[in-house]
């Protein structure tokens, strides 16, 4: 039954919400993605309905299909950003149908770092948690006790890395390292793929960690997530068309199409119409990102409506523009690190290579992102949390990737331990300093 649903979504249309269009349109209604840890019991149940549906559509059979047949053209390579910005947001859409409120959560899992097993996203109304018996299947959560059909029917799984514990994933400090000091996409895919990316995936286990990882939900609030941190990279360097890297023949270009295949096909788009959010039926952002532009760059202002202000609907306005230096969605904290980190600067020099942007921040710069965060501090948190702030607590450092999971990649090796030893070089840096983490 399973395998016969799955061949009827196969063959369906792809979602006909993302038009190609010579002059980009920007959408009428830009739906907000809100972070995984604010979803109150009644909205986790809303996605749960809409879930089962498109479980019972062969959807998740379809997208696991997909994702597995691109799989080599869309890791390790330019096309990583885009390719999951579109393959997410297809998936959306369709829930869209089931549900016309319905948008997927993006899942910030640098909140939940330092011990991901206990994280309020892994409970047993929200995902689910680790897999049980001989076949680890998940017997809770909005996927609790599915039977899947790709690539063989097989029970839902995960399998944490460390037992019913996982190994420690990568700290805010690191993700708001790379957004301040990466000038080009190349590093900055490579840090985001070799580290983040990767440590989730290996950390749940099971289908997660496989080439059809869509057939467990937590991908897509994962790619969410990366697909936010691209957006804030995209706007904290003014790098929103930058594109480098390798690509389908030879450097990769703003015209090369997505990769898709037969079961989730993009109608050839080109990876420039997904470059900035709000246009061309990228209809979203991002609770604690910056707001897609009223004005797609580089086009000259024009009097046509169509290209005006956008109302933001289900979910909220954005946050108001704040210096997007942090990487976490935990607003009451972002000022906390970037003070802090600026403090630690004046006492070890070697952080400035990793944190370019706060080393030169101006006075009344930072007094606006210390302003936005006690605002959010007072509003939305206990006193217990405020007072667990001021505890000093020493990052943990990542988890390096597997071999297996670098040869599944087609990875280059000293790449990866390179980019692993970086980052515990700045933790060291951080650690030996007075900076005091407030995650």
């Amino acid at each position: 039954m399973i395998l016969s649903v799955f061949l009827v979504a196969l063959l369906a249309a792809s979602s006909p919400e993302i038009v190609s269009a010579q002059a980009p349109q920007r959408c009428t209604e830009i739906r907000i993605r809100r972070s995984a840890h604010s979803l109150t019991p009644s909205e986790w149940q809303r996605i749960h309905t809409v879930v089962d549906r498109l479980h019972s559509q062969g959807q998740f059979e379809r997208f696991a299909s997909s994702h597995q047949t691109v799989f080599n053209d869309v890791h390790g390579k330019s096309a990583f950003f885009p390719f999951h910005r579109r393959f997410v947001l297809e998936f959306e859409n369709l829930g869209r149908r089931i549900d016309p409120q319905f948008t997927i959560p993006y899942w910030d899992t640098t909140r939940d770092y330092r011990d991901p097993a206990s994280s309020p996203v892994l409970r047993n109304n929200t995902l689910g948690g680790n897999g049980q018996g001989a076949n680890s299947c998940v017997m809770d959560g909005i996927q609790g006790s599915w039977d899947l059909g790709f690539p063989t029917r097989h029970c839902m799984q995960r399998r944490y890395s460390n037992g019913n514990n996982m190994k420690p994933w990568i700290s805010p400090e690191v993700i708001s390292s790379y957004i301040q000091s990466d000038k080009r996409l190349t590093t900055f895919r490579e840090h985001i793929e070799f580290g983040i990316h990767g440590a989730t995936h290996l950390g749940l286990g099971g289908d997660a960690a496989t080439k059809y990882a869509p057939n467990d939900f937590f991908f897509h609030m994962h790619h969410a997530n990366i697909d936010r941190l691209w957006w804030q990279w995209q706007n904290n360097q003014d790098a929103m068309f930058d594109y480098n890297g390798p690509g389908p023949r030879g450097e990769a270009t703003l015209d090369d199409a997505i990769p898709q295949d037969r079961a989730v096909n993009f109608g050839s788009a080109p990876v420039r119409s997904v470059m900035v959010l709000g246009f061309n039926g990228v209809c979203y952002s991002y609770d604690s990102a910056p707001s897609p532009p009223a004005r797609y760059p580089g086009v000259a202002d024009t009097d046509d409506d169509s290209n005006g202000p956008a109302r933001a609907v289900r979910g909220g306005e954005p946050l108001a523009p704040v210096p997007m230096l942090s990487g976490s969605s935990l607003v009451a904290n972002r000022g906390l690190e970037v003070s802090r980190i600026r403090k630690a600067l004046t006492k070890q020099a070697g952080l400035k290579d990793f944190f370019p942007q706060v080393a030169v921040l101006e006075p009344s710069r930072l007094e606006t992102i210390m302003s936005a965060s006690k605002h959010a501090m007072c509003g939305c948190m206990g006193s217990e949390q405020r007072e667990d702030l001021a505890q000093h607590r020493r990052i943990e450092y990542p988890a390096p990737m597997t071999d297996d999971w670098i040869k599944m990649h087609g990875f280059d090796p000293e790449r990866v331990q390179a980019v692993h030893r970086e980052a515990c070089r700045l933790i060291d840096l951080l650690n030996n300093s007075t900076y005091v983490s407030p995650y």
